[in-house]
C-alpha cells in the first residue's frame, strides 16, 4: 500500500519528536507549533490504530509499536535530510540564519571579532546571537549551536567538541584587600566575601605548589549569573571573585583589580561547542562551527 503524502510528514514529525525527546523541542525543530505537532502524532496514531508514545507530564516513552515504527520512520528523515544537505551543498556560499548561544564573558571578549571576519568571509550568513550564562536547551529552543564553558559536560544526544579552555584566577580590588586583608593561603578564604558565578561553586579547587590539590568552601553576598555583574562587583570592592584571566586582564594591568593566591594556581575551564547535528549538519551551520573551531584554537596555539 502506497503511503498518503500526509501521512509521510506526519512519519517525519513522529521522528523528530522521537530525537528531540519532546513535542517542544520538535516544534522548535520543525518550525511549527506545539499544537500542531501533537495534532500530527494524534492523527497518526488514528490513522494506523495504535498508540506510538506514552506520554506523561515530564517524558515521553515509545509504546513496542513505536519503536517499530520509529526505525522506518528515521531512515525516511535521514534520507532527507541527506538530500537537503546535497541541495546545500551545491551552492557556492553559506547562506541563511543560524542561531547561536554564548556565555556572556566569551561573546563579549571573542565574538566582535569572530563574527566581522564571518561576515567578511560568508557575507550572506545570519547570525542571530543570544549572550547568557543559562545552559540553554538548544533544541528546546532551537538554537543552532551553543558555546559551552565547562569543566565537564553532562551526557546528552548533543554533540560536543572541546575547542579550548580558559584559564580561571582569583582577584580582588585594592580597597577590598585594604579593608579585609589579602589571603595568603586557600583556606584563608574561609574568611572572605567570595562572590561567585550560577550554577553555584560551592568550592573552589586550587593547584597548590607541588601539585597538591586544596579544596575550599566558599561563601559570600553575591550570586549572579552575568559574568559582567561579578567583574563590577570585584572592581566595586564588594568582594573576591573568580574570573577568566582573559576577561580582566586589563584591569590586572592598570591595577583597578589585583590577583589573589597566584602561585596557588586555579587551573583551566574547557570550552566547547555545542550542536543537535548527529549527522548532515546544515552548510550554513557547518560554515559556522568550523569557523569558531579555528578560531578558538588558534588563540590557543599563540
Amino acid at each position: 500500500m502506497t503511503a498518503a503524502l500526509d501521512d509521510v510528514v506526519s512519519m517525519a514529525v513522529f521522528a523528530r519528536v522521537v530525537e528531540a525527546r519532546s513535542f517542544t523541542g520538535a516544534a522548535a525543530l520543525l518550525g511549527l507549533s506545539k499544537s500542531v505537532v501533537s495534532a500530527r502524532i494524534s492523527g497518526l496514531e488514528e490513522r494506523l490504530g495504535v498508540r506510538l508514545l506514552h506520554r506523561t507530564t515530564r517524558r515521553l516513552s515509545l509504546t513496542e509499536e513505536g519503536a517499530r515504527l520509529y526505525e522506518t520512520c528515521a531512515r525516511l528523515v535521514s534520507a532527507a535530510d541527506e538530500a537537503q544537505g546535497v541541495l546545500e551543498s551545491a551552492s557556492a556560499e553559506p547562506e541563511g540564519l543560524v542561531r547561536v548561544t554564548v556565555p556572556v564573558g566569551t561573546g563579549i571578549l571573542q565574538f566582535p571579532s569572530i563574527l566581522r571576519e564571518l561576515h567578511e568571509r560568508y557575507p550572506r550568513l545570519v547570525i542571530e546571537l543570544s549572550l547568557s550564562e543559562h545552559r540553554v536547551d538548544i533544541v528546546a529552543e532551537g538554537y543552532d549551536v551553543a558555546i559551552r564553558v565547562a569543566d565537564t559536560l553532562e551526557d546528552s544526544a548533543l554533540v560536543a567538541r572541546r575547542i579550548g579552555s580558559v584559564r580561571m584566577i582569583v582577584c580582588a580590588s585594592s580597597a577590598y584587600l585594604e579593608r579585609r586583608g589579602t589571603p595568603v593561603s586557600p583556606r584563608d578564604l574561609v574568611h572572605h566575601n567570595c562572590l561567585r558565578l550560577s550554577p553555584v561553586r560551592r568550592e573552589w579547587s586550587f593547584r597548590c605548589p607541588g601539585r597538591r590539590t586544596q579544596v575550599v568552601p566558599v561563601t559570600g553576598t553575591l550570586i549572579t549569573d552575568n559574568i559582567a555583574v561579578l567583574r563590577q562587583a570585584a572592581l566595586d570592592g564588594i568582594g573576591v571573585a573568580r574570573l577568566p584571566l582573559s576577561y580582566v586582564a586589563a584591569d590586572i594591568e592598570a591595577d583597578r583589580l589585583r590577583r589573589v593566591l597566584p602561585e596557588h594556581a586555579l587551573g583551566e575551564t574547557n570550552v566547547f561547542v555545542v550542536h543537535p547535528y548527529q549527522r548532515h549538519m546544515p552548510t550554513k551551520v557547518r560554515a559556522f562551527v568550523d569557523y569558531v573551531v579555528q578560531r578558538f584554537r588558534s588563540a590557543s596555539d599563540e
